[in-house]
């Protein structure tokens, strides 16, 4: 399903709390975020229960090789351990560490599906997901983005100075940095300049 960005965002068959997260997040960094999956009917890499399969997860498509992706992807983990009691959080695992409500950390991981470097994945418990988040949106203003565009590069991308992460065209395909700015420079006329 597209957002109104024009982000895939996979909200069908995910829980109404889960979409609602999904979509803030979506709302909010429609410029770095590149695609958001939550239900898939599968189990994990190794066999086991997929809280995604009951539409209780979601991944949030970041490269972590980006410096701009790995700093909102390590806001976001801390943000969800933060915050994980509020939101229902189960676990997020994110470019090799792991915070789960039963074991704390973070801490180091490399369990089922690796180490997560291109997506932030996050579970919650199944206890009333019915129920919206309202709060969610607030969270990310207050706790990540107030904190993420202290860094110059990360404001060009968060205000969308190069355009979307990803290629309108081909919602499921991701723009490079490089792809982006060329976009940019043809929009301002300024085709081949240095």
């Amino acid at each position: 399903m597209a957002h109104s960005s024009g982000m895939i965002v996979q909200t069908g068959g995910s829980r109404p709390h889960v979409a609602y997260i999904m979509n803030a997040l979506a709302d909010t960094f429609p410029n770095i975020i590149w695609k958001i999956g939550g239900k898939v009917d599968r189990t994990t890499w190794g066999g086991g229960f997929s809280a995604h399969s009951v539409g209780r997860a979601c991944d949030i498509y970041l490269d972590a090789g980006d410096p701009v992706d790995k700093r909102l992807g390590d806001l976001l983990l801390e943000t969800f351990a933060t915050h994980g009691y509020n939101f229902k959080v189960d676990h997020v695992i994110w470019n090799g560490q792991i915070w789960s409500r039963s074991d704390g950390g973070p801490s180091g991981y490399t369990g089922s599906g690796g180490a997560h470097r291109d997506h932030v994945h996050v579970a919650f418990v199944d206890d009333q997901l019915d129920i919206l988040p309202f709060a969610f949106p607030w969270i990310l203003e207050q706790y990540v983005l107030r904190r993420f565009v202290v860094d110059g590069a990360a404001a060009d991308r968060s205000d969308g100075l190069y355009g979307k992460a990803f290629d309108p065209k081909k919602p499921n395909v991701r723009l490079s940095r490089k792809k982006r700015h060329a976009t940019m420079l043809k929009k301002m006329g300024m085709t081949g300049a240095k």
